[in-house]
């Protein structure tokens, strides 16, 4: 590989300078707390509506619930309030129609406490799953209060980031312009092969890509290698660029 100035190659790491920017802002977004914190918030929100439908149903039973009772008390009360106005008119003459009347308003006495028991046990249940039901409701008005503070300020870092990367996408523009196309192809073509890092330099015989000392070997091939030459580190791959020992 040859043809390529070393004041061009050396352009190739502010280049990768440029590169690593914007990887790392790109990173930084990705890296951003309110986006863990915006995923926690969506699990749990996802976890409460599945028991609001729940804690909805169970309100809605506990209703269906205590509508029962209050229409089976109310039904008992009106065949007591039947049977003891027979009673009470003199209507039944004969003893044994007596006896099964008195003892009919007995049964019915004794099933209305049951009901009624049973309705203030029902009413009971329902007060607690309103409760139960509000809580959550109370627990996703938080959730959604808390996504909207966190993409309020993740929409803030967005802009200051895709405000910065606008910038480095334009110097690089400027930059990859001055620079020749395929030692750009080259570059670009190292870079997705190795993590974003296509070309590091070559300082105090360590290729800062990989941050390993070149072999005695490697260092008499760079020394002896013509000026424009286009080096790649053995241990690497990634195109190496001499730069002044300082």
């Amino acid at each position: 590989m040859s043809g390529f100035p070393s004041s061009m190659q050396r352009r190739l790491l502010d280049l990768q300078d440029l590169d690593s920017r914007a990887d790392a802002l790109q990173q930084q977004w990705h890296a951003h707390p309110a986006v863990a914190a915006l995923a926690d918030l969506q699990a749990r929100a996802a976890e409460l509506e599945a028991r609001r439908h729940v804690g909805s149903q169970e309100v809605q039973e506990a209703r269906a619930a205590v509508r029962t009772a209050e229409a089976e008390a109310e039904r008992i009360r009106g065949r007591q309030q039947r049977d003891q106005a027979r009673l009470d008119a003199g209507a039944v003459s004969s003893p044994r129609e007596l006896e099964s009347l008195q003892h009919e308003i007995a049964t019915l006495a004794q099933r209305l406490s049951e009901v009624e028991d049973g309705e203030l046990e029902a009413m009971q249940t329902l007060e607690d799953a309103e409760l139960a039901l509000d809580a959550v409701n109370a627990d996703l008005d938080a959730v959604a209060s808390s996504r909207e503070e966190h993409e309020r300020d993740l929409a803030h870092a967005r802009a200051a980031i895709d405000e910065e990367l606008a910038t480095v996408a334009s110097t690089r523009a400027t930059l990859v312009a001055e620079l020749s196309p395929e030692l750009v192809e080259r570059y670009e073509r190292y870079r997705r092969q190795h993590d974003g890092v296509g070309a590091a330099a070559l300082r105090h015989g360590r290729c800062e890509g990989c941050q390993l000392m070149l072999t005695p070997v490697d260092l008499a091939r760079v020394a002896a290698a013509a000026e424009d030459e286009l080096l790649r580190c053995e241990e690497c791959g990634r195109l190496l660029v001499r730069v002044e020992d300082r």
